[in-house]
């Protein structure tokens, strides 16, 4: 038995290096992976921004990236640069940092103050999902809601408003529920541009695309009657 004794010793010292070696080895391969992931030698090629509310520049400012930046330091780092980025702007609503091929892309999505409403002396800004909250007065860089009487039917009126590209949002200065016999569901929106928009709060959504292509050919100053068909007319007749 004590014979068998420093033959065990001489096989546990021969695996001894054997495990070592097989340790570097696993070791060289995780080390070769995570360069191979992160390129160290790679810059980002391209910056790219699809947003209507954050340039270009600014983005590069808010995150400290240009055609300069290492590419290893976005891998894995999307979700923090897209937090950051929504601390840095209050009109940011969301970010999506897309990386493919050295090329950065940043889709931004706007948070879109969709209006104010006066109730009982205080006023509130509304939200993109309608909700609301209180606010001095309004800044005069969304509509003014006045005449509602049902807080579901300025809800989904404001939600509807949030949804029209930029351009027609900054457009409509107020919306105005203004209900009539032949029509007791009528918007009347008042428009930056001098024209009046007479609306339904059922279809406002789907026919006031037809407004920019109305209004273009108008002579002169007047109402865009989207209530049941899409016609004009100027204020004097």
């Amino acid at each position: 038995m004590k014979e068998d004794v420093p033959q065990l010793k001489h096989i546990v010292n021969k695996r001894r290096p054997l495990q070592l070696w097989l340790s570097l080895a696993v070791f060289a391969v995780l080390i070769g992976g995570l360069i191979l992931i992160l390129q160290p030698w790679r810059t980002i090629k391209n910056v790219s921004v699809a947003s209507t509310v954050v340039s270009k520049e600014q983005i590069k400012k808010y995150v400290n990236v240009d055609q300069t930046t290492p590419y290893w330091r976005l891998v894995g780092q999307q979700a923090f640069i897209e937090n950051r980025l929504q601390s840095q702007n209050n009109k940011i609503d969301s970010v999506k940092v897309t990386l493919n091929d050295g090329d950065v892309l940043f889709t931004v999505v706007e948070r879109v103050n969709a209006g104010f409403v006066q109730q009982k002396g205080q006023w509130y800004a509304i939200n993109q999902q309608g909700n609301r909250h209180s606010v001095s007065q309004p800044d005069g860089d969304a509509p003014v809601y006045t005449g509602f009487k049902s807080d579901d039917t300025l809800a989904k009126t404001a939600v509807t408003f949030s949804n029209f590209e930029a351009s027609l949002r900054q457009n409509i200065s107020q919306i105005i529920f203004s209900p009539t016999k032949e029509n007791p569901k009528r918007l009347k929106i008042i428009m930056a541009d001098g024209n009046t928009v007479l609306a339904t709060t059922t279809t406002f959504g789907q026919k006031i695309v037809y407004y920019p292509g109305i209004a273009a050919q108008m002579k002169a100053k007047g109402v865009v009657d989207l209530q049941f068909g899409a016609f004009s007319y100027n204020y004097k007749s």
